[in-house]
């Protein structure tokens, strides 16, 4: 398959042909939770392109490792146009896996440009009950399993991308103020998400974010009719 090109500016020669945007590419381990928050970044800023790596393989089900995660994200590059400012997310939680998994691709993470690995201990929902709550403490949030219980009871309409969406940047506040590691490695109750958001929100103006926010409160409720 050949490689793929999106986005360039037409106007100058072919030999110079430089894009007018950068790629956040972002990886996941969980599927359809993870995949329906980050499409909602679509269309965000005209200077960002949020692309969700699909996996058709693992669509219902997690993939069984980190690895295969990490090897999606490799096949996906070769595929596509990457520049020196594109960047790439694997995003991942730590209840399944040990220690050495992790730390196997992040190693590999490390070696390459613009290569991220962002955790959630223990699992991805605690960074959505971080865009309402500014503290867990006192939820009591050991497992997983506790996680999508306390998620549950904060959302006990269902699950609904668009409504956490619009509170993206309130969440970065709360887990960047809850994450007490240093390292890549989160404590149990924190997650590393707020460094993707942190990047991504560098290429996109107030006015544009406010934009986004509208045009998806807009959605929600034209859906909740």
């Amino acid at each position: 398959m050949g490689r793929i090109k999106r986005g360039y500016v037409r106007e100058i020669p072919d030999d110079e042909l430089k894009r007018d945007y950068r790629l956040f590419a972002i990886a996941c381990e969980g599927s359809k939770r993870e995949r329906e928050y980050f499409q909602q970044l679509e269309g965000i800023s005209r200077r960002v392109i949020v692309e969700y790596i699909k996996d058709e393989e693992y669509e219902k089900d997690p993939p069984p490792s980190p690895q295969h995660v990490l090897r999606r994200a490799l096949e996906y590059a070769e595929k596509v146009d990457l520049n020196d400012e594109d960047s790439v997310w694997l995003v991942m939680d730590i209840d399944r896996w040990g220690g050495k998994a992790l730390n196997e691709v992040h190693d590999e993470c490390s070696q390459r440009p613009n290569w991220h690995i962002v955790l959630s201990n223990p699992c991805f929902e605690v960074w959505l009950l971080y865009h309402t709550t500014a503290c867990l403490d006192n939820l009591q949030i050991a497992t997983g399993d506790d996680c999508k219980e306390a998620l549950g009871a904060q959302t006990p309409q269902g699950y609904d991308p668009k409504r956490y969406i619009v509170l993206m940047k309130e969440a970065a506040r709360n887990a960047r103020a809850a994450d007490k590691s240093n390292g890549w490695f989160p404590e149990a109750g924190s997650t590393k998400m707020h460094e993707l958001v942190d990047a991504l929100m560098k290429f996109v103006s107030a006015k544009e974010y406010d934009e986004f926010v509208e045009r998806k409160k807009d959605g929600r409720n034209n859906a909740q009719l």
